[in-house]
């Protein structure tokens, strides 16, 4: 009898819990295809740029990043040319109707070689109130579930909201990296 019980819950729960069906909807976000992971990457070229400047720069970028913590860095290896760090801000997510500051925690690589230095801002991850140490990924909110996902495969305001706060916060960070590390204020872009 207590056989047939658990049978009965364990098919009552798998009824219960529908996952949506993805119909056409595409993820507008950077996915890195080895890791699974959002990612925003670049390679910069700074012709005749040191090492050692590049570095310096670098360096300098995280001691002025904002970020809602000051976190130390991670990695802070001057002969290898590579410096790893978290930043978080707080950003607006929309939950359940309403607007709500959450902080949004990633990793920053940089790493540096002769005339070019290429970054890497990934592992986002919303702050579960705890600090840094205990987070939500961000992918799990962008695999198929009944908080992020209407029942016809669209993204609820949840995970509207969520992506248009990564798309804003990594795209100005990558902008500030690439600004601040090759040494070129942002009008000095011309390469139009």
């Amino acid at each position: 009898m207590l056989a047939l019980v658990g049978v009965f819950t364990s098919a009552q729960a798998q009824t219960q819990l529908k996952l949506p069906k993805l119909h056409g909807w595409v993820n507008p976000l950077p996915i890195d295809s080895a890791t699974g992971k959002v990612m925003y990457r670049a390679v910069v070229q700074v012709p005749g740029a040191s090492t050692t400047e590049l570095y310096a720069r670098a360096k300098k970028w995280f001691a002025a990043a904002p970020s809602t913590t000051k976190m130390p860095l991670e990695v802070d290896d001057a002969a290898g040319g590579k410096l790893v760090g978290k930043t978080g801000e707080l950003v607006m997510q929309n939950f359940l109707g309403a607007n709500v500051q959450v902080p949004l925690w990633r990793t920053i690589t940089i790493q540096v070689r002769p005339g070019r230095f290429r970054y890497q801002i990934t592992d986002f991850a919303f702050d579960s109130g705890k600090g840094a140490s205990a987070v939500t990924p961000l992918e799990n909110y962008l695999t198929p579930n009944a908080l992020t996902f209407d029942d016809a495969g669209y993204p609820k305001p949840v995970l509207q909201s969520t992506i248009g706060a990564v798309q804003r916060s990594g795209r100005q960070q990558a902008a500030a990296i690439r600004q601040s590390v090759s040494g070129k204020a942002s009008g000095d872009n011309d390469n139009w």
